[in-house]
């Protein structure tokens, strides 16, 4: 297949672009890091308003976009909050924009987009549990994913098949928040926010490739999947199954009023509260994870 891969050096979009080329797919990567060694091609990103060249979309059978500013990257100020916004909204826009171009000229288009959003879409709750059918919620992070997924979406009224994959937490020991969080246990610091019971609905990096290249190649698979495992955990209970695959103990609480002004709202949507998410699309289209329990996926990430 002739693929493009929006954010495709990215934590995630590397490790889908590596197991694409692996397979002997052709890859084509749009990235802002530019200077990371890639086997695929790059592609610059169109400047805001602009459209990728008809000759890049007509090349294509599919499209992967995973493009975003991190959440967690600095503090949020009304700066950082539009970046987060822009860096997806207008991707996709992009994206969507530049397929019904060349439908319209009457030249070749990709006729699958399989594009990210997250679980924020469905806001916080302290014991509700999400599936598919649940509606937006509140906060800033749920704007953001409504926003996003209203731009994928468009692309259904030109034909094309369009998945959305709403991720948990994604767990690899080279990027997302897992090294962040394991950090401090090597100076036996490790430890949880708040009271510990807010959920975390999470997912290993290996299942999600897989779920992003199944929701590619098999036609069945159209509109929403939450791509996190059955098996969400408190924060709690994933620093104590955390502290004990890497040896030693989860000791430290940092109070919720100290992670307030660390981290500012942040900490209020992503660190303090959580969502109990469950993927009931995915568990009826078939698949099965090959790392459903936390205890699991953490022995494969530090074995």
């Amino acid at each position: 297949m002739n693929l493009l891969i929006v954010g495709g050096t990215g934590f995630v979009g590397s490790a889908v672009a590596e197991q694409l080329l692996q397979r002997g797919d052709c890859i084509q990567i749009v990235s802002r890091n530019t200077r990371k060694k890639q086997e695929a091609s790059l592609v610059q990103m169109p400047a805001a308003g602009a459209l990728f060249s008809e000759k890049v979309i007509a090349s294509l059978d599919g499209i992967i976009n995973l493009a975003g500013e991190s959440i967690a990257g600095s503090r949020w100020d009304a700066t950082i909050r539009q970046r987060i916004l822009n860096s997806r909204v207008a991707a996709t826009s992009c994206i969507v924009d530049s397929i019904r171009r060349n439908q319209e000229r009457g030249l070749p288009f990709p006729k699958v987009l399989v594009n990210a959003s997250a679980i924020g879409y469905y806001g916080t709750h302290p014991q509700q549990r999400f599936t598919e059918r649940s509606g937006s919620g509140y906060g800033f992070l749920a704007d953001v994913c409504r926003a996003w997924e209203l731009e994928a979406v468009k692309g259904e009224s030109l034909g094309i098949r369009v998945v959305r994959l709403r991720l948990g937490h994604v767990l690899e020991g080279d990027g997302g928040m897992l090294p962040r969080v394991a950090m401090p246990f090597s100076f036996g610091m490790g430890g949880y926010l708040g009271d510990g019971q807010q959920w975390m609905s999470w997912i290993h990096r290996k299942d999600l490739v897989d779920i992003i290249i199944q929701a590619l190649d098999n036609e069945a698979w159209q509109g929403v999947y939450n791509a996190c495992t059955p098996y969400a955990v408190t924060m709690k209970d994933f620093m104590e199954v955390l502290g004990t695959t890497l040896g030693s103990k989860s000791r430290i609480c940092i109070p919720a009023f100290l992670a307030r002004i660390l981290f500012g709202e942040m900490a209020e949507e992503v660190l303090l509260k959580g969502q109990k998410v469950y993927p009931k699309r995915l568990l009826q289209q078939g698949y099965r994870f090959r790392y459903s329990q936390l205890s699991e996926a953490l022995a494969d990430i530090y074995r």
